[in-house]
């Protein structure tokens, strides 16, 4: 009679629950189907060295959304991590054990804190159903973030100077500077994501880079010898005087993007790169004396 009490309880145990067990130690190294514990933990929102993956947040802080000690996160501050194997318990009144599992809530006090209270927790489609995160993902995965359809000036057919305005832009599309979005479903939520370009770091191949936070400005004929108003960079050095390949700087454009992802009452932020190349020949003016 006890064990049937003891288990309709674990049933309904949330992961808020204020009383715990002495010691530390995780619900996943303990045998006791009643395990409830308080210690200090390695990972998760407490921002340890267990963590990883980062890409959601919680109470405007940046959080891991997978935690190699506590799973993966389900919101408030909190991960579910499905146990292997599951154990002894009846499954809870009203639920399949076919699309869902027994497994263990983590829950930190506040972002940044080490505390943790762990608990036995039942999760619907735990067993087979993907992450708010994963879904994150799978959308990222269905739109194509292209490298920067690069501009520069000097053409790169022709040759530009040492000391002389270099122009750096990008072709703005949807593809090379966003916005884009896409969605994908599982488990019975949808998560929608919005990708934008943040900023180009533009490797100038003479060991130097340009930041520019925004796609540049392109060059037209009447802009004359002035520099780019928003993406400017000159060079120290003739191009034929470094071991590059055919005497010319390669130039490569690093885009850097935010994606915005909502779904399943979570939210965060995803941080892919994209990349593209071209090249410059630059020479040294020749000063003509009499």
């Amino acid at each position: 009679m006890l064990a049937a009490v003891l288990a309709t309880a674990l049933a309904f145990l949330v992961p808020t629950a204020t009383f715990a067990a002495p010691g530390g130690g995780n619900c996943d190294q303990n045998p006791d189907p009643s395990c409830i514990t308080w210690g200090s933990g390695g990972g998760g929102a407490g921002g340890g060295g267990s963590a990883g993956g980062h890409g959601c947040t919680w109470r405007g802080q940046a959080i891991p959304c997978t935690d190699v000690d506590y799973g993966s996160y389900i919101g408030d501050g909190c991960y579910w991590k499905v146990l292997v194997p599951q154990p002894v318990l009846p499954t809870p009144p009203g639920k399949n054990p076919a699309t869902g599992a027994w497994g263990v809530t983590a829950c930190y006090s506040a972002p940044g804190g080490g505390a943790v209270t762990q608990v036995y927790a039942w999760m619907d489609n735990g067993a087979v159903g993907p992450t708010p995160v994963q879904l994150a993902q799978q959308a990222l995965a269905r739109i194509h973030l292209l490298g920067a359809q690069i501009g520069v000036a000097p053409q790169p057919g022709g040759a530009g100077a040492v000391g002389l305005p270099v122009w750096l832009w990008t072709a703005v599309t949807p593809g090379t500077w966003g916005p884009l979005t896409a969605s994908a479903s599982g488990g019975g939520i949808t998560v929608t994501i919005t990708a934008k370009a943040t900023r180009i770091v533009w490797d100038m191949g003479d060991g130097h880079q340009v930041v520019c936070t925004n796609p540049g400005t392109p060059y037209q004929p009447g802009y004359g010898l002035t520099a780019s108003p928003t993406c400017p960079y000159t060079y120290a050095a003739p191009s034929s005087t470094t071991a590059h390949p055919h005497g010319r700087y390669t130039v490569t454009a690093t885009t850097f993007w935010r994606v915005d992802w909502s779904g399943g009452g979570q939210s965060g932020v995803l941080n892919p790169t994209s990349r593209s190349q071209t090249s410059v020949e630059i020479g040294e003016i020749q000063v003509v004396t009499q």
